[in-house]
């Protein structure tokens, strides 16, 4: 690639970067001092994120299926990182206040907008933001690469990165290539009524580990029951269950399922 050619490409990618954040080259930056248990706000000029794969995370703390699904989001970005350094996630907030806020966002690694920032309206307005938990993927020229990269994240992991729908077509293929080696039929624990049937699916919900699952599934369809050829195949035990207190939606939100939304 010549020079100018990249400069072109890093000027649009900024450009792009520098809309999404309401025209401001800045974006503050919260970090938590763990030793200290204190809050410090430093800037973050948008250029730092150009040529970066950068997640847009629309959460809150009141929403229970948002804390169910930070540990498994903290873990990924981990093992991401290590791997990648052009990588990073941007909290969006929907808390109702700043302690909340504060409390939330100590638990992540990664960068957010502040409580009161005013461009949190428009990034949820412009991704079309419905629900939360809600994962947003920004690739390195500033294209948006995925809007339900949780979906990706919550079925393969850190495998997902970098989103986009030639590394998703990538692990299907290696999915299709794992699943010739699989028994066609078998027996589980879970589900003694009946065996469970190999067979190739969209996306459903594990009926073990409670997580998604895409592509492949051990499946009864008389009793509508899934397994992950993981779980099935007895390669990974479930995780453990969020076990913090439930806090209440605010006023004109309902939580189902995995997802918290307008009513």
């Amino acid at each position: 690639m010549s020079s100018f050619y990249l400069t072109v490409c890093l000027a649009k990618t900024h450009t792009v970067l520098y809309a999404l954040f309401g025209g401001s080259d800045y974006i503050n930056l919260i970090i938590m001092r763990r030793l200290k248990y204190t809050l410090c706000i430093s800037q973050v000029p948008v250029s730092k994120l150009v040529g970066k794969t950068v997640l847009l995370y629309f959460s809150a703390k009141w929403c229970g299926p948002c804390r169910a699904f930070l540990p498994t989001l903290v873990k990924e970005y981990n093992k991401i990182k290590e791997k990648h350094s052009d990588f990073e996630i941007v909290f969006i907030s929907s808390d109702r206040d700043q302690s909340s806020f504060d409390e939330f966002f100590s638990e992540m690694p990664w960068l957010a907008l502040p409580l009161e920032d005013d461009r949190k309206a428009f990034l949820k307005k412009n991704f079309r933001i419905r629900g939360i938990p809600s994962l947003v993927a920004i690739g390195p020229t500033g294209q948006t690469v995925s809007r339900d990269a949780k979906a990706h994240l919550r079925i393969h992991g850190a495998d997902a990165f970098p989103f986009t729908e030639e590394k998703l077509e990538e692990l299907q293929k290696e999915l299709d290539e794992m699943a010739k080696g699989w028994p066609e039929k078998l027996k589980h624990a879970l589900h003694e009524e009946h065996e469970l049937v190999l067979l190739r699916r969209g996306t459903y919900g594990c009926d073990g580990c409670e997580e998604m699952g895409s592509t492949w599934s051990y499946r009864c369809d008389e009793c509508d029951f899934d397994l992950h050829p993981k779980c099935a195949l007895a390669e990974e035990k479930k995780g453990e269950e969020d076990g913090k207190a439930a806090e209440e939606a605010p006023a004109g939100y309902v939580c189902e399922g995995d997802v918290c939304r307008k009513a």
